[in-house]
């Protein structure tokens, strides 16, 4: 399933600036309101558009960042980055293909970085890590590159894998769903025919 110009144009305008209304993003993207609607939704179904926030500045707001690279066998890798999924200063965790975790880190003051490191000692599936402060922000913008024709790799509102060959689509109350086999279509259905019944 790829992106058409339509899909593109809008998240284009929304990486930008996600406060505009649909009317505000189809004028500049020259299509209709319900087109700009419908679009939307759809790629919030399919979880290409995860949500929208605020994007701050964490320097302006006085905090210290800092990288941080975990290492650990690759079959413990899940369960170290479980210690920190519920962390608030841990802002994002990355699995890499090296056998490491990388997370970028935000502290509100630097000694607390300090307390954050100390801890690390405690998670004994931790070979080596290593830490290092920000110093300067020359490039920071959004992971997603969005281009003509990207492929989108929906999920099954089943069982929530990824579907990689052709998707089933099933509509419910005005939703696009996708499905990844007959059995898992079959399960969905059962399962809005359930929720149709207590309503």
């Amino acid at each position: 399933m790829n992106l058409d110009g339509t899909d593109v144009n809008i998240l284009k305008v929304l990486q930008k600036n996600g406060r505009l209304s649909f009317r505000q993003i189809s004028e500049r993207v020259k299509v209709s309101v319900p087109t700009v609607s419908n679009k939307i939704s759809n790629m919030e179904n399919l979880g290409v558009i995860r949500g929208y926030q605020a994007d701050l500045d964490t320097e302006r707001l006085g905090e210290v960042s800092v990288i941080l690279t975990i290492k650990a066998k690759p079959s413990e890798l899940k369960q170290v980055a479980e210690y920190f999924e519920d962390d608030a200063r841990v802002r994002k965790i990355f699995v890499l293909s090296s056998g490491r975790l990388l997370m970028i880190c935000t502290f509100t003051e630097s000694h607390r970085i300090n307390e954050f490191v100390s801890q690390l000692g405690n998670i004994p599936e931790i070979i080596e890590y290593d830490i290092a402060n920000i110093v300067n922000v020359i490039k920071e913008n959004h992971r997603a590159l969005v281009e003509l024709g990207a492929t989108v790799i929906p999920q099954c509102a089943q069982c929530k894998k990824d579907i990689w060959d052709d998707a089933l689509k099933m509509k419910f109350e005005g939703k696009e769903f996708y499905l990844c086999s007959n059995d898992c279509m079959k399960a969905f259905q059962d399962k809005v025919e359930r929720q149709k019944a207590k309503t």
